[in-house]
């Protein structure tokens, strides 16, 4: 399904609040794989990831009276998954810590043209990995699910401003590395 549109999302949401089902159903249906995805950087496991996604919808749907049509759905959603994410982690500690799993990082644009046989996309997801969490995960809600900074510091509960300080951080850190990478690659030549 397409990335829905701020403006439908906050439509749905107010559908919702409305007790709409089928507004509910669109909702679920286009974010559900995308809440996944970002649910699995905390599990390794898939299972534990859509038990938490769905648990994230059966609250939204109990608690559907509280939305507040002006604030954002999807970055309440985001939130919702992160936090339950945590929760789930407390709980069952022996669960690896997320936003390490290697082979959830393996999700570049895959648009970028990659001449050197995927050498480029193994050291950009290395050095994604090696970001600081707060910039990685900063990063990774704008670039890979698409939030804008207001959701993201939703998300991650600090302001626009310092969302914007992760990504920039993170991408002059990644700019530097690109530029390395791409200099020790002349030199080989």
């Amino acid at each position: 399904m397409d990335t829905p549109t701020k403006k439908q999302i906050r439509t749905w949401g107010k559908q919702i609040l409305a007790s709409d089902r089928g507004a509910f159903d669109r909702l679920f249906r286009s974010m559900y794989p995308r809440l996944v995805r970002f649910a699995r950087r905390y599990h390794s496991r898939k299972a534990i990831a859509d038990d938490i996604v769905q648990d994230v919808f059966v609250s939204l749907w109990e608690k559907r009276e509280y939305i507040d049509p002006n604030q954002s759905l999807k970055a309440y959603l985001y939130t919702m998954v992160r936090n339950k994410s945590l929760n789930h982690i407390r709980d069952y500690s022996d669960e690896k810590v997320g936003l390490e799993d290697e082979r959830l990082l393996k999700t570049t644009d895959p648009s970028h043209p990659d001449g050197d046989n995927g050498q480029l996309k193994k050291h950009m997801n290395e050095w994604i990995k090696d970001l600081p969490d707060r910039q990685r995960e900063a990063f990774e809600l704008s670039r890979f699910e698409g939030l804008d900074h207001d959701e993201i510091a939703g998300v991650m509960d600090v302001s626009s401003s310092t969302v914007n300080n992760h990504i920039v951080a993170a991408l002059s850190t990644l700019r530097d590395r690109y530029e390395e990478y791409k200099q020790n690659k002349t030199d080989e030549l």
